[in-house]
């Protein structure tokens, strides 16, 4: 298998991605009750069950727990992040995990703006994402599609893809 080498500036970007989906800790925070679309009890039940995958995520991300972290996705998985390779399976989500960690990104605000063409088996989130270092400085702001897919373990994350505003700042620490 051939390894590819990520050049700096394209790591730190991946690395700040990775808590597009870390949703805890600050206001506009996705929770059972946001701006998530509502179209009846059965989509209330889901928000429900995103909600505390997006929970578990947070936790993950914070402690540094790539199990935890891995718990979060569904077999198959990748994340499409800008300019970077399609990372997939456990391999390309802790390669993803790591750099995050790595660069020093610890935090995120998730906004979720609704959920979109639920079947039974998957279901589409729209998201907006403010990026925090260690110090709560902000390091950006994007966009983010999820496709959840329900598992025998409930949802969890399938795709996600990932887009930011403008151009990421570097890293400001790496605690």
């Amino acid at each position: 298998m051939k390894r590819t080498k990520f050049h700096m500036p394209v790591l730190i970007l991946c690395s700040m991605l990775m808590t597009v989906v870390c949703f805890a800790g600050r206001p506009g925070i996705s929770s059972p009750g946001s701006v998530f679309e509502r179209t009846g009890p059965e989509n209330d039940s889901i928000s429900n069950e995103i909600w505390k995958i997006e929970m578990q995520y947070k936790k993950a991300f914070i402690t540094g727990d790539s199990a935890l972290f891995l718990k979060c996705y569904a077999p198959g998985a990748c994340i499409l992040a800008p300019n970077a390779p399609l990372l997939c399976e456990q391999r390309g989500l802790l390669q993803f995990y790591k750099g995050a960690r790595q660069a020093g990104v610890r935090d995120a605000s998730f906004t979720s703006l609704g959920l979109f063409g639920q079947t039974p088996e998957y279901v589409t989130q729209q998201g907006a994402v403010e990026l925090f270092d260690n110090d709560q400085h902000s390091l950006g702001k994007g966009k983010v599609l999820i496709i959840w897919k329900k598992t025998t373990e409930g949802w969890r994350i399938f795709r996600h893809m990932l887009n930011f505003d403008a151009a990421m700042p570097a890293a400001r620490g790496n605690q």
